[in-house]
């Protein structure tokens, strides 16, 4: 058994940010969420305490994801007892592979996802200048009901979440939220938008793309790669990401056609 340094989980204060947000920005693309809100001081964050320094944290958004940090390899287990064992409820998962396996052990049932991500980036310099980049748009209303549309759909593709589990109303309200604060983008006529895509968050670490989807009767067209290079060129923040199954060739050569690049493999998790 590897010798793993001890820890103890507890909350991050203000005072503890600044080491929070080292920790995060050596993470690399992966620390960029945590950065962010660790910056406005909103979401909630367990530090994983050393000795004498800050190993690893657990931070749990808003929405019910969780993103695990570790700056160094930790105990599995114990990384699963600490986000059991927090206050905070999580459904989907992103970190090492070793301690994301650990909590999918945890579950009542067999977890929907359990597979590696990729996290690609880029800098607003490095996206790719992409016939039809121009054409992205800000989501308005006319677009709510195409985007509720994208949304299920991508739910029960990549997610194994079923149309008839999930709200309706409650991916009306969502959508419409972002439709408000201005954090989709489509590519196409109002109300017949070909591609989308959404920021997941974004602040003075960078841009994190999510829930890029594009119709079935548009792909291979080109219109994702558009549509991200248009979102990492926006300089929403000195660097544009996001993750992505790694078995999903289709939309990992988009993502490289709109100029990001790899950096590194995590774990997601869904839980059942």
């Amino acid at each position: 058994m590897p010798a793993f340094p001890p820890f103890q989980p507890r909350p991050i204060d203000p005072s503890g940010r600044p080491e929070a947000l080292a920790l995060a920005k050596e993470a690399g693309l992966h620390g960029v969420y945590l950065r962010n809100d660790l910056i406005v001081g909103s979401g909630e964050a367990i530090g994983l305490y050393g000795k004498d320094r800050l190993l690893g944290c657990l931070w749990f958004g808003v929405r019910g994801n969780l993103v695990v940090i570790e700056g160094e390899p930790l105990d599995p287990v114990r990384v699963a007892d600490a986000a059991q064992s927090a206050r905070w409820p999580w459904r989907i998962a992103l970190g090492p592979g070793p301690s994301l396996d650990a909590m999918a052990q945890r579950l009542s049932g067999p977890p929907l996802v359990l597979r590696d991500q990729i996290y690609y980036g880029c800098s607003p310099a490095e996206a790719a200048f992409l016939s039809g980049r121009d054409d992205a748009r800000l989501a308005g209303r006319a677009d709510r009901d195409r985007l509720v549309d994208a949304g299920l759909d991508l739910n029960h593709r990549d997610l194994s979440i079923r149309p008839d589990r999930v709200d309706r109303r409650w991916m009306r309200d969502a959508v419409s939220a972002r439709i408000a604060d201005g954090t989709s983008l489509v590519l196409g006529p109002e109300g017949e938008f070909h591609c989308k895509l959404d920021f997941g968050s974004r602040g003075e670490a960078g841009l994190v793309i999510e829930g890029v989807y594009t119709f079935p009767e548009a792909r291979g067209r080109g219109y994702a790669s558009a549509l991200v290079a248009a979102a990492a060129a926006s300089g929403r923040g000195p660097v544009a990401c996001l993750h992505v199954n790694a078995a999903n060739a289709p939309a990992r050569r988009a993502y490289e056609r709109a100029g990001l690049r790899p950096e590194k493999t995590l774990r997601l998790l869904l839980s059942n």
